[in-house]
């Protein structure tokens, strides 16, 4: 029978009005350092509900996202030190078991805080994060936060690597598709342009009629109000698909509206993705000549 091994967790919080004191569970995080250092985590996006019912603005919403983007960066990057040290923060290694102890004290007083660590001794490490998370955060958060996150993520990293993210292509911005109308936004998840404006757009985990109906209305009205020449590349991974022939269904509708500007990205597709970055690298205009335009 395998030993149970040693674990560490937190829970993520988030206060976006200390006036009002309001208090949500955003995320977890377990650390392990048994036979190998393990570090798990997930937050919620800054687009959930949970988020949207304690923000009154834009503003807090992006406020949110810079904690949760800052968090997150560190954590990613803190496994290519063995010190801990990303750019010029240094927290903790995450060979250290007092890690979640020193990353609390860190987030300590601030909009973004952690619970104190809590011990605990199990055969399934997943299993106990999945738990934590279902408990203290909500199981649908779990499932929706999961497979939109990693589709995004996967491709922000990718365009990491390939060295094109803030300097060919843009992330996480706004767009106001109706002249003169600055109050209706939409949020772009990335965008380039070599040309004509391109959107990639992830396509979130939809959980039912009324959520399916939502997202199929606001893209369906994005790309009424966007001009003419600008393509919307619809990012998901069939790989998380459950239900392959409802969600095709959505998506066929979406390109029979114009099949040359509304087209599909399936991030399993590692030749298609690969074709995408090769095609903002040669053709794309650098985003410092976009913004000086």
């Amino acid at each position: 029978m395998e030993s149970r091994k040693a674990c560490w967790y937190s829970i993520v919080r988030y206060c976006a009005n200390e006036l009002t004191g309001e208090v949500v569970n955003v995320g977890v995080i377990l650390h392990s350092i048994e036979e190998k250092a393990l570090i798990k985590y997930q937050l919620i996006s800054e687009n959930s509900p949970k988020i949207r019912a304690i923000t009154d603005s834009q503003v807090e919403v992006n406020i949110y996202k810079t904690f949760k983007d800052a968090l997150e960066y560190y954590m990613t990057k803190n496994t290519e030190n063995l010190l801990g040290i990303v750019g010029d923060v240094q927290i903790g290694s995450l060979m250290d078991e007092k890690f979640l102890d020193k990353l609390y004290e860190h987030y300590k007083d601030k909009k973004l805080f952690l619970s104190r660590p809590k011990f605990s001794l199990t055969r399934n490490l997943e299993g106990v994060f999945r738990s934590l998370f279902e408990t203290y955060v909500g199981i649908s958060y779990l499932e929706t936060e999961h497979k939109e996150v990693s589709t995004k993520r996967l491709l922000k990293g990718l365009f990491e690597e390939k060295k094109l993210l803030d300097r060919k292509v843009m992330q996480d911005f706004s767009i106001t598709p109706i002249k003169d109308l600055d109050i209706i936004k939409i949020n772009i998840d990335f965008g380039y342009k070599n040309g004509v404006w391109n959107y990639l757009q992830a396509i979130p985990y939809i959980g039912g009629p009324s959520k399916n109906t939502e997202w199929l209305a606001k893209t369906k009205f994005m790309f009424e109000n966007i001009e003419n020449d600008t393509k919307v590349h619809l990012m998901y991974k069939s790989s998380n698909i459950e239900n392959m022939e409802d969600f095709m269904g959505v998506l066929n509708y979406l390109s029979s509206l114009d099949a040359n500007r509304i087209l599909k990205l399936d991030l399993d597709d590692t030749r298609k993705v690969l074709e995408l970055c090769d095609v903002i690298e040669r053709d794309a205009h650098d985003i410092d000549e976009l913004l000086i335009s």
